[in-house]
């Protein structure tokens, strides 16, 4: 059996520095978990992708570099689209776009059984992730690939996305977090900020029902211009919500009161 309190204490600093916040505590239980690999903690390859799995709302996801691990942030989002679905009952069909791990889609349609749910993304692989998820979970969902709505059909009452929000080379990313989770999720070219949400924005307004509703998690740095491209595309009654440390951190809309041609 490895002597993992020793191992922390040779190698504090250097853990430390892949594990924001880890302790030795948090190290101790990790390691005997994942069953010790001294040289996986000394790169920094995240404890969900050495375990298998994250654990999101009260369901353990199976996850690995194809998909990003669910963050706190995002299950704030599915509490947030929960809320607003349990007070609106005409709510029928939800699309998740860019579903990833399926984890917020996977969770809302269990919680919500009255929910027609279909699942979107771009990357094969990872919708094979969600696939597997589907299936250990029981979840009632739909899959498809799309690249955003491209073939996505029909209309939605609810739609919900965590999307690629940050603009590439954009300071305060954990060096971990780009060398080891998938940059198709994570990051957006700076020069096509811009156009990837007019297109996202554009394209979402063509597939809400009269009533319907977008929540999305974006960059707390870009949420105002997030909200000015959300307006562009005649969404009304937009909204910027604050997460857990009152930071800008999800836009809420109302489909368009005018048909959009």
């Amino acid at each position: 059996m490895k002597d993992w309190k020793k191992f922390f204490h040779d190698n504090q600093g250097l853990l430390e520095a892949n594990y924001p916040g880890i302790t030795k505590e948090r190290f101790l239980k990790e390691a005997e978990e994942i069953d010790g690999d001294e040289e996986s903690f000394l790169k920094g390859i995240p404890f969900a992708y050495l375990l298998g799995y994250a654990t999101f709302t009260h369901f353990d996801f199976k996850v690995n570099p194809d998909v990003l691990i669910p963050r706190p942030e995002t299950e704030q989002l599915f509490e947030i689209v929960e809320s607003w679905v349990k007070k609106n009952s005409q709510a029928k069909r939800l699309v998740d776009i860019g579903t990833g791990s399926g984890c917020l889609g996977i969770s809302l349609a269990l919680a919500l059984p009255q929910l027609s749910v279909l699942l979107t993304d771009i990357s094969p692989a990872a919708l094979q992730v969600a696939e597997t998820n589907a299936y250990n979970l029981k979840a009632p969902v739909a899959l498809k690939a799309s690249d955003l709505f491209t073939d996505v059909t029909g209309l939605y009452d609810v739609i919900v996305s965590n999307p690629p929000y940050i603009p590439k080379g954009h300071k305060g990313v954990h060096p971990k977090t780009s060398e080891f989770e998938p940059h198709l999720a994570l990051f957006l070219e700076q020069e096509k900020y811009h156009e990837f949400f007019e297109r996202f924005f554009s394209q979402a307004s063509r597939h809400m029902s009269a009533d319907g509703v977008l929540f999305m998690e974006g960059h707390e740095d870009f949420m105002d211009v997030i909200l000015e491209l959300a307006k562009k595309a005649k969404l009304t009654e937009i909204e910027v919500l604050k997460d857990w440390s009152s930071r800008p951190r999800f836009l809420k809309a109302m489909a368009p009161k005018t048909p959009i041609g």
